[in-house]
This record gives structure tokens, C-alpha cells and sequence, in this order.
């Protein structure tokens, strides 16, 4: 495996282009200054011009195109998207002096004006996800200049380039196989932790497809594989990351549909379906970026409606209405407050925090349930090793640090 970098800068004063083999060249990318999350931008050199496989985010793309002249002088004369991802295909516009052909699948134009249609969404819930902030501006991608639906396939300078269609973090994915070097470059359905699966903001992804797509990678057998946080050099390594990341997306896949169709709700499912100890302990599925409980709540999401199986929960009220109806009940506004604080103690933060919930879902401002909300989601923050609920935690913490702030300030 190649050296993965920590610690990159967004703009980096000089970038670290890696070889790779024989005409194909990396450089690793830093999305939002947080190591759980990185992209790679790859290229490909023949005789004939470069192939660029995702010409990365805006930051770095005219860097890159600087650093392909200046490497091979040979033209950019295609720009491949693995997917529709502003990490991996923001920086397009930098090589549109070059005018090169710009492939994606057909769903990547959809996808595109999808995000164009819900750019200050994105822009928010990003904002949250990556603890990052995001000023508003115009959505401008560049879009594909010709699609495909199931397979596409050039030749440029002695080499072949064939692309296939996969889903998985996205509908659009594709693959891009060059058989005369035996690489294969996956984008993010080809990643060194846990895979993103799930995400508790967007919509669903695709288990059993994201694992048809790693299984007709594999059985290319390459000897380089070129991912979205990850490039491998060695056979062995190939192997068994793909062999992981099929094995944890179809034991999940198979254990949600199997739940439903025991009648298990979704409760039961978070509760019941735990990793096996040697996908759990697993260094290459290590939950950084996605978790679990995130795969599982997607997967739900593409079979099964919201009903819990419960009556109650056909037509369910706000949860305002029922927090207010348990707070009269209880009578004392410091007996919630005691429990929260007794279940912190213990360790029980997530319960903390819907204990909690009881004042809040009614009063978001009661200063007395703020004050134990940020001790809660201190621990939290300093505890969960997954970045982007680790980043939730933050989002809440410092809003519950500035509202408490400015209690003081007029109080």
C-alpha cells in the first residue's frame, strides 16, 4: 500500500505526486482537513495524451494540471468521474483549457441537478457533517460532455481503458480497468475503513450492488487497485481489502433483509445485528468515517417504510407533544435533570441525551438542560473515534457553548 498521508493541508504549498507504476501517478488529496476523509486524483500517462480518473476538488485541480505539464508535457485529453462527488470532480474546470472529453454514467447528470436543486441543504448539512464551514456560492460543475449506461471503452496511446457501471455511496459509480497495466481505480467504492454506507443526511446507498462491483473488480485480478483514501501495490493486500469490504457489505445487506422479513423493526435491527468478531476487530473496516448503526439505518430505508409495528407509530405526534406529556407526568424538571446527569455518569450518553429530550423537545432554550446536553456531548466528542458523528457531536456542542455564553453575557 502506498503511503497514505495524515495531517494534509487543504492547499498544499507544493503536492506530493506518487508513482504509482510505469504511467500512472497519484496525489492524495485533503477534502476537509480531516484525515477520515480524503480523495485521490489519478492520472494516467500514454503516448497519446493523460487520462485524468477524477481531476479532484478546486483547491488542488489547477495544481495538478501544472504538475501533468510539467511531468509529461502530454495533453489532458479525457477526464473520467468516478462519481458525482464535489471532492472528486469539483476541480474540472481547471483542464477546461485543454478541452477533453469528460465521461461519466447517465445517472451523474441527474445526480448533478439534483445537488443544483438542494445546493443550500448540501451546503448546511455539509457544514454539520464535516464540521466545516461552507460559505454560500454559485453551484457550478462541470458536466459530463458524454455518458454511458452499462460499460464504455477507448484507446488512447497503446492503452486501453474500459469502464464499467457500479453503485454504491452513489448511483453513478464507475470503474475504470486498464488492462495492459492490471490496474483498476474504484473511487470510493474501494476505501481502507469501514465503507460509507450509510449517512444519517443523504440518501440511500446500495449494499448489494457496492459489493457486485468490488466482486467483478476483484475478478480482474489486478495488481494495482486505486481507491478513494487508499492506493494498492500488492496483491495480497488487494485481496484481502476487498475481501473485507465484500464480506461486511453483504453480511449487512443479508441481516437487514432477513431481519424484515422475521417482522423485526428497525430498533431491533440497530439492537440485534452486530458485526462478527473478525469483521468488527477488522483493521481494514475500522469505523472512521461511517459506522454500523449509519449502514443499517440505509439499508432499512431502501426496503421498508418508516412504521415501527407499533400502533403508535402510524400517525405519530411531534415529539414535543409527547416529551410535554411526560414532563407533566414526572412533575420536576431536576428529576430529569438528575437522571441525565446519573446516565452520563455511567456512561450511557446516547440515553442521556433523549432523557434529556424530555425538557427539550419542549423548552429548547431551558438553560439547566443546555448546561447538561454539553457536558454530555463533551464526552461524546471526546470519546467516538467515527468522524462524522464525532462532528455532529461538535456541531451541537458549540451551539449548546455559544447559547450558554450568551446567557451569561445578559444574565
Amino acid at each position: 500500500m502506498l503511503e497514505r498521508k495524515r495531517g494534509l493541508p487543504l492547499v498544499p504549498e507544493k503536492l506530493d505526486a506518487q508513482p504509482v507504476t510505469d504511467g500512472i501517478r497519484v496525489v492524495q488529496n485533503s477534502v476537509v482537513g480531516q484525515d477520515a476523509h480524503t480523495a485521490y486524483t489519478s492520472w494516467v500517462t500514454t503516448p497519446g495524451g493523460t487520462v485524468v480518473i477524477d481531476p479532484g476538488n478546486f483547491r488542488t485541480s489547477s495544481m495538478i494540471n501544472k504538475e501533468i505539464a510539467r511531468e509529461s508535457g502530454k495533453p489532458v485529453r479525457y477526464l473520467i468521474y468516478s462519481h458525482a462527488h464535489m471532492d472528486h470532480i469539483g476541480g474540472a474546470a481547471a483542464f477546461a483549457d485543454q478541452h477533453p472529453r469528460i465521461i461519466a454514467h447517465e445517472n451523474t447528470i441527474p445526480r448533478l441537478e439534483r445537488y443544483a436543486l438542494t445546493a443550500d441543504y448540501i451546503r448546511h448539512i455539509n457544514s454539520i457533517q464535516f464540521h466545516f464551514s461552507i460559505p454560500p456560492g454559485r453551484y457550478s460543475p462541470v458536466y459530463p460532455t458524454e455518458t454511458y449506461r452499462d460499460e464504455y471503452r477507448f484507446e488512447l496511446g497503446g492503452r486501453t481503458f474500459e469502464l464499467f457501471h457500479g453503485k454504491g455511496e452513489t448511483d453513478d459509480h464507475t470503474l475504470v480497468w486498464v488492462p495492459e497495466l492490471k490496474a483498476v481505480f474504484c473511487g470510493d467504492l474501494l476505501e481502507a475503513s469501514f465503507p460509507n454506507l450509510g449517512n444519517p443526511f443523504k440518501v440511500m446507498r446500495y449494499a448489494r450492488e457496492w459489493a457486485e462491483a468490488l466482486e467483478r473488480a476483484l475478478a480482474l485480478d489486478p495488481d494495482f487497485a486505486i481507491g478513494g483514501d487508499v492506493v494498492l501495490v500488492d496483491r495480497a493486500r488487494i485481496r484481502e481489502l476487498f475481501k473485507d469490504n465484500i464480506e461486511v457489505l453483504r453480511f449487512l445487506e443479508d441481516s437487514v433483509v432477513n431481519a424484515a422479513n422475521e417482522g423485526k423493526n428497525l430498533e431491533q435491527m440497530i439492537e440485534d445485528i452486530q458485526l462478527p468478531p473478525h469483521l468488527e476487530n477488522s483493521p481494514n473496516l475500522r469505523q472512521e468515517y461511517s459506522r454500523r448503526e449509519f449502514a443499517i439505518y440505509s439499508i432499512w430505508k431502501r426496503y421498508c417504510g418508516y412504521f415501527d409495528f407499533s400502533p403508535s407509530g402510524l400517525l405519530p405526534r411531534p415529539r414535543r407533544e409527547i416529551a410535554g406529556v411526560v414532563r407533566e407526568l414526572v412533575g420536576s424538571d431536576e428529576t430529569v435533570l438528575n437522571k441525565a446527569r446519573e446516565l452520563m455518569e455511567s456512561g450511557q450518553l446516547q440515553l442521556a441525551l433523549e432523557t434529556l429530550d424530555i425538557i427539550l423537545k419542549v423548552d429548547y432554550e431551558d438553560i439547566p438542560a443546555r448546561r447538561v446536553r454539553q457536558q454530555i456531548l463533551k464526552k461524546l466528542t471526546g470519546t467516538d473515534t467515527c468522524m462524522m458523528s464525532r462532528n455532529v457531536w461538535t456541531h451541537y456542542l458549540e451551539e449548546d457553548e455559544a447559547f450558554l455564553a450568551k446567557q451569561t453575557e445578559e444574565g
